[in-house]
């Protein structure tokens, strides 16, 4: 069982090397920022999070998602509002050079005890324009976890560099069915296998990693009888340097897709207010949004 009692590591001070994580993100695709949240918020957002979760303890949600874990929107619960706009974590996203970040979406994904590992995958859906191959991280997954996390319980997987370099693993990911994945149908597919590139990312309660969406990243499987709490965070980095078409695809239309930003209804009006400061600006050009694409074509090499 994760001791929470345990002092978290204090905050990334504004005088960190922040050049040195700013580099990692870049060539790496991923920097480790610890202890952004203190024991008490780490405590206050497990306890948010367990009333979005109720609905897991279903059979069939389980069976749906068995190699995920739960996908459920963070906005079901007002009071993540501070989390989208903490200050700490947004400090230290200036630090790594993003200027304007505004927030897209955010899930909770929990890992039940004694579940497998989740498939390898990257969630970049813009590959389909010259966005997606540039050296800047155009959109980031701020990930928080909620407990201490290792290889026993389902740490984060990565491998460094395949934001900007092919990896085998790209091949098998093209047009993969991703809710067959999300059931594991069928274990010994390349996705759910070990890489001798990897790198396991353990952290403590209360830590960030800072992911860039095109990076290949999966997790370790739940072994523990615990389970294993993360809130994972879209946000584009910098977002008035997007090209228009993708800024038009990132337009706040209520209700219409959980992948774009919005404020839901019935929210109260402080946490709305605060929600909209936080989101992208409406797009008010005559772009058309760019349609959504998840494979890299022969431009990542």
């Amino acid at each position: 069982m994760v001791v929470m009692d345990e002092p978290i590591a204090s905050p990334l001070p504004d005088t960190a090397p922040g050049r040195t994580a700013r580099a990692r993100l870049l060539s790496d695709g991923y920097t480790v920022v610890p202890g952004v949240l203190d024991l008490d918020e780490v405590r206050r957002y497990r306890a948010l999070a367990r009333r979005i979760l109720a609905p897991q303890q279903d059979r069939e949600y389980q069976e749906k998602h068995v190699a995920i874990g739960s996908l459920f929107d963070i906005l079901r619960e007002p009071g993540f509002v501070d989390l989208i706009g903490h200050a700490r974590a947004l400090a230290a996203l200036r630090r790594l050079g993003c200027d304007e970040p505004r927030y897209e979406h955010g899930i909770v994904f929990n890992k039940l005890p004694r579940t497998p590992r989740t498939f390898w995958h990257q969630d970049c859906i813009n590959w389909n324009h010259p966005v997606a191959y540039e050296p800047e991280p155009h959109e980031l997954i701020l990930i928080y976890y909620l407990v201490d996390t290792t290889p026993h319980n389902g740490c984060l997987r990565v491998i460094p560099g395949s934001h900007r370099r092919r990896h085998a693993l790209h091949e098998p990911l093209r047009g993969a069915n991703i809710p067959d994945l999300e059931r594991m149908r069928d274990p010994s597919s390349p996705v759910f296998q070990s890489y001798p590139d990897e790198v396991s990312l353990p952290v403590k309660a209360g830590d960030m990693v800072v992911v860039d969406v095109r990076l290949l990243h999966a997790t370790h499987a739940n072994d523990s009888g615990e389970e294993r709490t993360a809130l994972s965070l879209w946000y584009a980095p910098s977002f008035r340097d997007l090209p228009e078409c993708v800024r038009a695809r990132f337009t706040l239309r209520t209700g219409l897709d959980e992948r774009l930003p919005y404020v839901p209804a019935g929210w109260p009006e402080d946490a709305a207010a605060r929600l909209r400061a936080l989101l992208p600006a409406a797009y008010e050009g005559s772009a058309a949004p760019l349609p959504w694409h998840t494979d890299p074509d022969e431009r990542l090499c």
